[in-house]
């Protein structure tokens, strides 16, 4: 099995020929727009992006792990278009491109391909790898496998300057878990749209069932820079 690895200065993750990205939310500023917002839309910058790295890195594998789409339970213009626009072009840079369903996937079937491989939000395996979005408890198969990628929760870590003013950065979290007689470790991925807020992982609790469900051990919380920040328990405020 091959060990999983961000790629530094990018929201993305390699396994092998395998790229995995998470919650593009591709959509948002439709939902931005309707409360008063005027945000240019994203996703052709992210297409770029991600087309890019797939050169790079020579994948010839896209996984989505979920959140492909935003708004629910409808869908706006901005997805109708963009989405469909997004996959040809990636299905014309690798032979697979597969999404894990998350929570704001509901009816995704409409907006893509036929080629799209589409998983049950409770995961797949591939590779001896176990993914799922985080919204949903995974399977038993992949529990089983002991190295799980998942995204969902927008892991961001809150810190103070020295005039404590305090800034909030995506951050990856990898750690080991217990859970009964199984064992594993675990990567939990940021959000691709950067529009997107997180949720401080050294002030507030995980996001999904998945965190809450299992004993977790040594939580080492890197920036996107790769700057290891040390083990979440370290990084709590006193009185948290």
């Amino acid at each position: 099995m091959k060990i999983p690895q961000p790629l530094w200065e990018e929201r993305a993750l390699v396994i092998g020929s395998t790229l995995v990205v998470a919650d593009l939310h591709i959509g948002y500023e439709s939902e931005l727009r309707k409360k008063g917002f005027s945000v240019p839309s994203q996703t052709q910058g992210m297409i770029d992006s991600i087309s890019r790295i797939l050169v790079e890195t020579g994948a010839d594998r896209l996984i989505i792990n979920g959140d492909l789409k935003h708004n629910i339970p409808k869908g706006s213009w901005q997805e109708y278009s963009e989405i469909p626009l997004a996959i040809d072009t990636w299905l014309k840079k690798v032979e697979e491109v597969h999404l894990l369903k998350g929570n704001h996937d509901g009816e995704i079937e409409r907006y893509l391909p036929s080629d799209v491989i589409i998983h049950d939000p409770r995961g797949v395996v591939i590779d001896g790898i176990g993914y799922f979005h985080g919204h949903a408890r995974p399977c038993q198969e992949v529990m089983e496998t002991g190295m799980n990628v998942f995204a969902h929760a927008h892991p961001a870590v809150s810190l103070l300057d020295g005039l404590a003013r305090k800034e909030k950065y995506p951050c990856w979290v990898r750690f080991r878990y217990l859970s009964g007689d199984k064992q594993g470790e675990g990567i939990l991925m940021p959000n691709y749209n950067k529009l997107l807020g997180g949720v401080s992982v050294n002030e507030e609790s995980y996001l999904g069932p998945f965190l809450k469900d299992v004993e977790i051990q040594e939580e080492k919380i890197y920036l996107l820079d790769g700057t290891f920040l040390g083990e979440r328990c370290d990084l709590i405020p006193c009185g948290k």
